[in-house]
């Protein structure tokens, strides 16, 4: 059983964690004005990814997303030298754009397929799937700023 549960984990971190941390990261960096540089933003994502392993810790409801929050900005902040200030509210500001997305669309979505959150969560195939929304809404918003930055001509580092 512990093996499973293991193995699920890191399955999810494959199927979910790092397109989400990835889809994030390029979020954080273009709403701070930085160059999508790809070698950044792939060391960045995955440390995110493997900062996930606080998922697995035995803490109170919310205390996992404020360390992966305080994580995000550290890791970005290590690898741009970017204001940590200006960093800080990209990073809440992804985070408040994830949650108000997956509870927009996540009610529907079960609703349309007949699944339950049980379900979906239990399964990383499925977990992935569910947070494709707002993993394509992060790197669309992360692209357009992006294309902004170039054609106001400034970047911050």
């Amino acid at each position: 059983m512990l093996k499973e549960s293991v193995h699920n984990f890191f399955l999810l971190m494959v199927l979910q964690g790092f397109p989400e941390s990835l889809a994030m990261t390029m979020f954080v960096f273009s709403f701070v004005g930085l160059r999508l540089e790809p070698g950044k933003i792939l060391l960045v994502a995955l440390l995110q990814t493997a900062t996930n392993l606080v998922l697995l810790l035995p803490i109170a409801f919310g205390v996992h997303t404020i360390l992966l929050i305080f994580a995000l900005a550290f890791y970005v902040r290590l690898a741009t030298d970017a204001r940590l200030s200006k960093v800080m509210v990209a990073v809440v500001g992804c985070f408040v754009i994830v949650g108000v997305t997956e509870f927009l669309y996540i009610s529907p979505l079960l609703h349309l397929t007949g699944l339950s959150y049980v379900t979906v969560t239990a399964s990383p195939g499925l977990s992935a799937l569910f947070s494709l929304p707002y993993d394509v809404l992060l790197v669309v918003m992360a692209l357009v700023k992006n294309q902004r930055n170039k054609k106001a001509g400034g970047f911050s580092a």
